[in-house]
């Protein structure tokens, strides 16, 4: 199944490629694309096997987003959240696992955080009522997942997308193509088996969905969290294989190409050696993450640092090297129609996300785990488990 789905993603990177800069003109995905690709399983690696799914873990969800990077970052980040989403669904009642993928291995979720809206009881479930934004993927969505407190419990439910408004607001100059748009609810019933508390729906196992027979239902979220960042790895990939193409141009009718000059090769060479460091480091991350979780005892605040530092340093590494071959190409590489400064700057957008917070602030909190200074003061951040 895994070598399956792999050659899966990659046939869909030419596809993808060529239609990047039309997507990102759009403002959203190409709707034949998605439906191409989720009928290929690329969306469906962690749905157990008994709902038509992969059944697969964090390693192969990895592999599969980075592939998809290769082409599009946009493109990824949706692929990287649908499957998240779905990992998310399957841990719900079953009798609602069976209702959503009764004629799917898939189903196509948003899911938005912050700030929680508000469900009311009412009989059989609750009204919810609130206003999302960043609802990465609704545009091709079935479904979206929405906070709201539930009495003083910080609660996700599963709305339908024709429940919900959606605004066309998502006015960005990178990751335009997500269509990350905002969504809002007004008194909408929710049955009361479509929401779990957040806590519920994060735990290893205090959720319905530890009854399937693959063991990533009895992992934390903590496990899975190298999904988005393999999508650096995979655009700094791409950005190696676009600028060695680019080293036998010239930068001007009167300069030799870009190969016979020494310092475009240091800034190739460069990435090529960050491209591998990074997978390394990414692949280490992903093995200590999934045998903390098979340990069954959540990470200590110093493995969960080590985590996300190893995150922080594949983020800024990916950044910083894409940015300097785009830099090598001379003011070609700023063209709207450069596929280099696409990625460079889909990266550097995404290193900004509130996924991994802020960057200083990261820093100093697990700088501070790592010293035995526990929490700053007012430190607005939360553990993954």
């Amino acid at each position: 199944m895994a070598t399956r789905l792999f050659e899966a993603a990659r046939g869909f990177v030419p596809r993808i490629r060529e239609q990047a800069q039309a997507m990102e003109a759009a403002g959203h995905l190409d709707d034949d694309l998605v439906e191409a690709m989720d009928a290929a399983g690329l969306f469906s690696v962690v749905v157990p096997k008994c709902w038509g799914g992969g059944g697969l873990g964090p390693r192969e969800l990895n592999t599969v987003v980075e592939i998809v990077a290769t082409g599009d970052c946009s493109t990824a980040w949706i692929t990287g959240f649908y499957n998240l989403h779905n990992w998310f669904l399957c841990r719900f009642p079953m009798e609602v696992q069976a209702a959503l993928y009764a004629d799917r291995a898939s189903v196509r979720c948003a899911a938005v955080f912050n700030p929680p809206g508000k469900a009311e009881r009412v009989d059989g479930g609750y009204e919810v009522t609130g206003r999302w934004g960043y609802a990465t993927g609704i545009l091709h969505a079935s479904h979206a997942l929405v906070p709201a407190m539930v009495d003083d419990a910080f609660f996700w439910l599963i709305v339908a997308r024709d429940d919900l408004e959606v605004s066309d607001d998502w006015d960005v100059a990178s990751m335009v193509a997500t269509g990350s748009v905002t969504i809002a609810a007004d008194r909408v019933f929710v049955p009361e088996a479509h929401g779990l508390p957040f806590g519920v729906l994060m735990s290893p196992t205090d959720h319905p969905g530890a009854v399937h027979e693959e063991e990533v239902y009895r992992f934390p979220f903590s496990a899975l969290t190298l999904a988005t960042v393999s999508l650096y790895v995979g655009a700094l990939d791409a950005g190696v294989e676009l600028a060695r193409a680019g080293l036998e141009k010239a930068s001007g009718p009167a300069s030799p190409p870009r190969i016979e000059r020494a310092a475009m090769r240091t800034r190739w060479v460069n990435a090529y050696e960050a491209a591998r460091v990074v997978r390394l480091v990414r692949d280490a991350t992903a093995d200590e993450a999934i045998a903390i979780a098979r340990r069954g005892t959540p990470p200590t605040m110093e493995e969960e640092a080590h985590e996300q530092l190893h995150i922080q340093f594949i983020r800024q590494t990916v950044k910083t090297a894409l940015r300097d071959l785009v830099d090598g190409n001379g003011s070609s590489g700023y063209r709207s129609d450069n596929a280099l400064r696409r990625m460079s700057s889909d990266i550097a957008m995404l290193t900004t996300h509130a996924l991994n917070g802020e960057y200083d602030l990261a820093m100093d909190r697990h700088a501070r785990w790592l010293l035995g200074l526990g929490w700053a003061p007012g430190d607005p951040g939360e553990r993954l488990t």
